[in-house]
């Protein structure tokens, strides 16, 4: 059973948040469909934002496109970073959606406020303080949380050539903040324009330490996401995405016992709050699963033991992390074998609303029972929204999206 939970973005002719929405919207994912974008536009900006989307050609290949038109596009607002993630808690988005946009805004703040040398607080964000930016970052951490994606792999970016003229003036490509955002990242130039954007460098490094290929990609969808310039100059303005599953070796798929590879590190002059900010990143490097145990160190201080679980091809990833957002003088790595249950997703309707349910098919073993309710785990996210909204109890509303799951799989 393919489990579909990475997706590898190509961003071979350059990339933007708009680019990047309408890729995952040509999926033709029945989780994450044109009507979200719509409805989450208008929690962010209420009666401002009109969405159109339709197929355009790129290059002789076949696209979609969407265009987000507010008055804040033509003359974009000043904004603090402060004021946008005020609005993106305003929006009914799941709890990591939320944190994740947040972190990128951050993310986008911090670089602006490097390359001006002001304080973050201060940023203006010029053009990416406009509600398309909120909208592409929001609307694309939507999407990745209704396609129940754990792991994003971006090959390196093609990121034009030029200059391009912005708030500031005319400058260089890539611009400042994209220069800033890519430090140690490898990338492409060329195509006679800008190619990539802001918005979409923080989205991109935001979820990889690196831009690498996956070794090897099972594919189930692709979607293809246009920009609105049809430069003559380069590869076509296009970015491509792939869901499906990433793996660095083939793997017999009878067998369901694998190598995985646990990380540890010990930290002892850490907050929690720190601790618990380092496992989210391991998470979103790749990590199978991480967590923290309490442990007694010398002089008997209290401590937290760190530790993760990671395919081979993610353990450079993982390092990383340690190394950028703890204290570790060293990450310890030791080879385990791990028997593993196929996993796969899909959303039913509960009284007229969306819920994912993870499905887990188990390996064959001597007396296993028949597939059924104990295979199926309805997201919490969705379940507690879909109680909030109907006045249903959270049982009864797993009760029911487990039914429904049932039906839709026989």
């Amino acid at each position: 059973m393919t489990t579909n939970r990475d997706l590898w973005i190509e961003p071979f002719g350059g990339c933007a948040g708009d680019m990047l929405l309408a890729a995952f919207l040509d999926l033709n994912d029945p989780r994450f469909v044109e009507g979200d974008l719509v409805a989450l536009a208008e929690e962010l900006v209420p009666g401002e934002a009109e969405l159109t989307f339709r197929k355009v050609q790129r290059g002789g290949l076949a696209a979609r496109h969407m265009d987000l038109a507010t008055p804040e596009t033509v003359d974009p607002p000043h904004r603090h970073l402060r004021q946008l993630i005020e609005r993106l808690n305003a929006a009914s988005l799941p709890d990591a959606a939320r944190q994740a946009a947040a972190a990128t805004l951050t993310r986008l703040a911090e670089a602006e406020a490097a390359v001006h040398d002001v304080p973050l607080e201060q940023v203006h964000l010029h053009e990416v303080g406009a509600v398309d930016t909120l909208v592409d970052v929001a609307g694309a951490h939507l999407a990745l949380a209704r396609l129940g994606i754990e792991r994003v792999f971006v090959s390196p970016p093609l990121v034009g050539e030029g200059t391009v003229r912005c708030a500031h003036g005319e400058m260089p490509v890539p611009a400042p903040a994209v220069a800033q955002l890519l430090l140690g990242r490898p990338f492409r130039t060329g195509g006679g324009r800008e190619r990539l954007t802001p918005t979409a460098a923080a989205f991109l490094t935001h979820h990889t330490q690196t831009f690498e290929a996956p070794t090897a990609f099972q594919s189930a969808a692709t979607g293809l996401g246009a920009g609105t310039a049809d430069p003559k100059v380069g590869p076509p303005n296009l970015v491509r995405v792939h869901l499906g599953t990433a793996s660095s070796k083939a793997k017999d798929v009878d067998d369901p016992r694998v190598t995985a590879w646990q990380l540890d590190v010990n930290l002892d002059d850490m907050t929690a709050e720190e601790v618990g900010h380092a496992l989210q990143r391991l998470r979103e490097a790749g990590a199978l699963e991480a967590w923290s145990s309490p442990v007694s160190m010398k002089k008997d201080r209290q401590a937290a033991l760190v530790s993760a679980l990671a395919r081979d091809d993610m353990r450079s990833a993982l390092e990383a992390v340690c190394f950028e957002w703890t204290t570790t003088f060293g990450v310890r790595w030791t080879a385990l074998e791990r028997t593993e249950c196929g996993r796969s997703s899909l959303s039913v309707d509960v009284d007229g609303h969306p819920v994912r349910v993870k499905v887990r098919e188990r390996p064959d073993y001597p007396g296993r029972a028949p597939f059924g309710p104990r295979d199926l785990f309805p997201e919490h996210d969705d379940v507690g929204a879909t109680a909030d909204a109907t006045g249903r109890t959270l049982r009864e509303v797993r009760a029911v999206a487990i039914e429904r799951a049932l039906d839709q799989l026989r």
